[in-house]
């Protein structure tokens, strides 16, 4: 199972602004992170119900046979073309204790990534992290069926952890301690899932890998205003140079990777 009991532990969030010299941040407000969370929830009770439905109680989402029809993880089957469990198995969760630690862990982690990069990079880096870290599983992992949204979330660990890397001199002390409470979340958690049976790591680690990747490459790259207009305390409000247009490049080349770890997947599963 693709399950991570302690992806949730927050890291500090940034405040609602943050000044540096008289100049404020651009912030984006949150909405995708709430309406991921809706799906989740979403599927979960479907799964639930359609387990009623035919005989399970409310253990639907435990059943092997219900998680396979929804789409979860299962190489073999990703090997015999359906490859969209790869994205689908991000939207499944194994029982109520799963979807309430990752969905935690989406809402508090979710809400300051998507702040920090905006709605269209955040889910860029939620879905191709997520993907990276259902790759590492059929590349890398021992099969079975596996489920979970941890990969994405350590995707926008690794994404924060970028963030405030490449710009831990504008932040100074303050981003500085942000970088070293994520570099910990993530260390913790890995740990726990090498310690812990039942937990697939290499998800984690997969996504992780890749959201540090893209977060990197999504990045904000701040500049001063061409025009301005200070707020009522007297700061700036900086402009973001980065957009996605100018980053295709760079998501061609990640998902170049995305397709050939799919390719050696395929072989390794379908041989």
């Amino acid at each position: 199972m693709r399950m991570d009991p302690q992806p949730e532990a927050q890291a500090s969030q940034p405040p609602s602004s943050m000044v540096q010299m008289g100049f404020r941040i651009p912030l984006a407000k949150p909405r995708w992170t709430f309406i991921l969370l809706g799906i989740n929830i979403a599927v979960f009770l479907a799964m639930t119900a359609f387990g009623a439905l035919n005989g399970l109680g409310l253990n639907g989402s435990q059943d092997t046979r219900v998680l396979v029809f929804f789409g979860a993880m299962h190489n073999q089957l990703i090997a015999q073309g359906e490859y969209h469990r790869l994205l689908t198995s991000m939207f499944l969760h194994i029982g109520v204790i799963h979807l309430l630690f990752n969905s935690y862990a989406l809402y508090v982690v979710g809400q300051d990534v998507e702040r920090l990069y905006g709605s269209a990079r955040f889910l860029l880096i939620y879905f191709l992290a997520g993907l990276g870290g259902s790759l590492a599983s059929f590349v890398l992992g021992a099969g079975g069926i596996s489920a979970g949204a941890s990969g994405a979330i350590f995707g926008l660990i690794g994404a924060s952890i970028a963030y405030f890397y490449l710009h831990r001199a504008t932040f100074g002390q303050r981003g500085q301690t942000q970088l070293r409470s994520l570099l910990m979340l993530a260390g913790i958690n890995l740990v726990l899932g090498f310690t812990i049976p039942g937990i697939n790591n290499l998800a984690h680690m997969g996504g992780l890998v890749f959201g540090m990747l893209l977060g990197w490459i999504l990045a904000p790259k701040y500049q001063a205003p061409s025009v301005f207009t200070p707020t009522a305390d007297g700061a700036f409000t900086l402009q973001d140079s980065t957009t996605v247009g100018r980053r295709l490049p760079h998501l061609l080349a990640v998902t170049v990777i995305l397709a050939g770890l799919a390719l050696v997947g395929t072989i390794r599963w379908g041989g």
